[in-house]
């Protein structure tokens, strides 16, 4: 079996969830474009139950059960055992749930027609949780390729299945083209999963030390990451129950699923794309901060994550933030609009209101993965639960207002911005994260140039093709400013590629 280094095992899982978000994301914005503002807004109303229990029975757990391999080398076949009988018990129970409770969780969202989308999306749940469990061994044996390989083939799938689905079947009527798109991902779960499997019959390994390993031994791992994981699909569960009950008090029901869509369907999407980086940061540095025992040691490469997390998610936000017109134009069209109500105007707004939590979810991640790894679990779960708590705080004050569904927009970017700077001061007290004036210096510089190349841009022309053109060449600019500025060299690539290093990092 082929391991990888740190910087190797992050380039893998980075480029392979990359290119899968990118097909997430011409997915979610097809699917759009053909569902329209409502319909996309019933597709989000599906989505958070199934992706709840998802959690429940997979939340973490690649990056778990990576984390308990790494400890107990030589004890693979006994953890993986373990953990599949746990997951499938667990998912079985779900699915069963899911289908029992479909028709009266419908009917409580307001749209008793779905509950034929929940049957469908149930049998996925025991699906999921075996590729997780799978995915955690290789990722614990420093092999990153097949979890790359397989989310790649997933979002593939889903992406052409699903949109030939949706777009045939949208003819029929919105909700059969909803369940085409949710067949999508049921065959591309499914083929992902034999892909595993595959994968996993060629590995060769020795259990010497199984008999060792207890279930509780496991599960002390796997369930305070698998509780943390929880929080956030708990928190959206109850938005779909609540964000459009409270908006529909003055805004009606129809016209509340409409703007939920949009916040929680084409804000959202664009939001979660720039963090798959920090995402692949976070699950390649859990086992690897786990495995070193030199606090030295670890500190340097978390102050190395922090910086490469810094440099990605920074230009990202201000995109979202300063041309929010730009990218709602290029992305969706006209197709947002309905109720009389200007879609991409609504959208432009949220998505100005959001963008920073790019940077603050993004650093979130690796800060509540670095902390697992040095087993403060309970810390983790109680700065989420206390940043959620707010949100809704903030959804229940004010959604039924003025304010409208742009609430929903500011709850989730202070619900990020609580919980990054509660793990923040955990990790200035189990880690020596230092910030250097002069990379934020060069930082700043390297996006004002960024930002002045497009600002001038959007000033001459709206045309889509030309935006498109911006942003590419927004994008290599940078990357040169990035060099030419001297942000990135030689020292931090080793430092990443090394488990020992000799000076100390300082962002």
């Amino acid at each position: 079996m082929k391991k990888h280094n740190v910087l190797t095992g992050a380039v893998i899982l980075s480029a392979g969830g990359i290119l899968a978000k990118i097909f997430s994301a011409i997915y979610r914005i097809g699917l759009t474009r053909i569902l329209g503002g409502v319909g996309i807004g019933l597709y989000q109303l599906v989505f958070p139950f199934y992706s709840l229990c998802v959690v429940l029975a997979t939340a973490g757990l690649p990056m778990a059960i990576s984390k308990v391999i790494s400890k107990h080398n030589g004890s693979e076949k006994t953890i993986l055992k373990k953990s599949i009988s746990w997951v499938c018990s667990i998912s079985l129970v779900l699915s069963l749930i899911l289908i029992i409770f479909s028709r009266g969780l419908a009917s409580i969202q307001g749209e008793k027609d779905l509950s034929i989308c929940y049957i469908l999306l149930a049998p996925t749940i025991i699906v999921v949780g075996v590729s997780s469990v799978l995915r955690g061994y290789f990722q614990g044996r420093q092999n990153f390729s097949p979890s790359a390989i397989s989310n790649i083939l997933e979002q593939f799938i889903k992406l052409v299945l699903g949109l030939l689905l949706s777009w045939f079947l949208i003819r029929k009527s919105l909700l059969f083209a909803i369940i085409g798109a949710l067949l999508g991902i049921v065959v591309g779960e499914i083929i992902s999963l034999g892909l595993l499997l595959i994968m996993f019959r060629k590995e060769k390994f020795v259990d010497v030390n199984g008999q060792k390993i207890e279930t509780k031994e496991v599960l002390r791992d796997v369930l305070p990451i698998t509780i943390s994981n929880i929080i956030l699909p708990l928190a959206s569960f109850v938005d779909s129950l609540i964000v459009v009950n409270l908006l529909s008090i003055n805004a009606g029901a129809q016209t509340a699923i409409y703007l939920y869509g949009l916040e929680s369907g084409a804000v959202n999407n664009l939001v979660s794309l720039p963090t798959i980086f920090s995402f692949a940061i976070a699950s390649v540095i859990l086992p690897n901060i786990s495995g070193t025992k030199n606090a030295f040691n670890r500190s340097t490469k978390l102050n190395l994550c922090v910086k490469i997390v810094l440099i990605i998610s920074v230009p990202c936000a201000l995109c979202l933030i300063l041309f929010p017109n730009m990218l709602i134009r290029l992305l969706y069209g006209g197709r947002l609009s309905a109720f009389n109500q200007d879609g991409n105007a609504i959208t432009s707004q949220l998505l100005a209101i959001s963008g920073i939590g790019v940077v603050l979810l993004s650093l979130n991640q690796v800060f509540s993965s670095s902390l697992q790894a040095v087993d403060m679990r309970t810390a983790t779960v109680r700065n989420l639960t206390i940043a959620v708590i707010i949100k809704f705080v903030i959804e229940i004050a004010f959604l039924p207002t003025r304010v409208s569904i742009f609430s929903l927009a500011i709850a989730n970017t202070s619900c990020y911005m609580v919980a990054m700077a509660l793990n923040y001061f955990e990790i200035r007290e189990n880690f020596n994260l230092k910030f250097s004036n002069l990379f934020l210096s060069k930082l700043i510089c390297a996006n004002f140039v960024l930002v002045i190349f497009l600002a001038v841009a959007n000033n001459i022309s709206s045309n889509a093709l030309f935006s498109m053109l911006s942003l590419c060449s927004a994008g290599v600019i940078y990357l040169a400013s990035l060099f030419a500025f001297k942000i990135v060299d030689r020292q931090d690539l080793a430092m990443l590629k090394y488990k020992s290093v000799k000076k100390h990092h300082k962002i």
